[in-house]
Parts: structure tokens; sequence; C-alpha cells
């Protein structure tokens, strides 16, 4: 009895600290055939950092997919999903510069 209590308290923690997730984009998730499903799980455990606003993020099931939104209070609204065209091998400095010029 006491073990089935305390796996109620550890879910109830774990839906306490995933994030309410929006899929504003539901469109680009059909074109690209990705799952919904994976993006959710993704979105809803993403940890952030507090004063947040926005995040850029690769899809975890593909790295040609970058999704893209915005972040209130614990709400992740995702708003694009953007498809590599084609990719090159960078690092953090050379990304930086690669996201600086837009």
């Amino acid at each position: 009895m006491l073990n089935s209590y305390n796996n109620i308290l550890s879910r109830e923690k774990e839906i306490d600290n995933m994030n309410m997730v929006i899929i504003k984009c539901d469109e680009l998730v059909v074109k690209y055939k990705l799952n919904r499903d994976c993006i959710l799980k993704q979105l809803q455990s993403m940890k952030m950092d507090k004063g947040t606003e926005d995040f850029i993020t690769t899809y975890n099931d593909d790295f040609r997919y970058t999704l893209v939104g915005e972040i209130k209070g614990n709400q992740v609204v995702l708003t694009n999903i953007i498809k590599a065209i084609a990719f090159k091998e960078m690092d953090n400095t050379d990304l930086y510069e690669f996201i600086k010029k837009g």
C-alpha cells in the first residue's frame, strides 16, 4: 500500500515538472512526417533557465530539424520547424556567427 502511494506521489512530481506544450505549426509536423508525440515529450521535459523567452533546439529524433518557439512561464509554444537543406560540421564559435548573421 505504501509503495503504490509513493508511486502516485512520484508521478505527481513528474507531472508538476512538465511543461504545457502548444503546437502552433501542426501543418509542418504533418508536412515533414514528424512524430507529434515525440515532439510533445521532448518539449514537455525541456529544462528552461529563468528569464528565457525563446528557444531553438534540435529535434531529438532527427538532427535535420530545428524546433523554434516561445516560453511563457511553464508553457512552451512551438511556432516553427525548420528543415535543414544542407548541413556542415561546426564548432560553437562557428554556430554563434552563423546564427548572428541570420
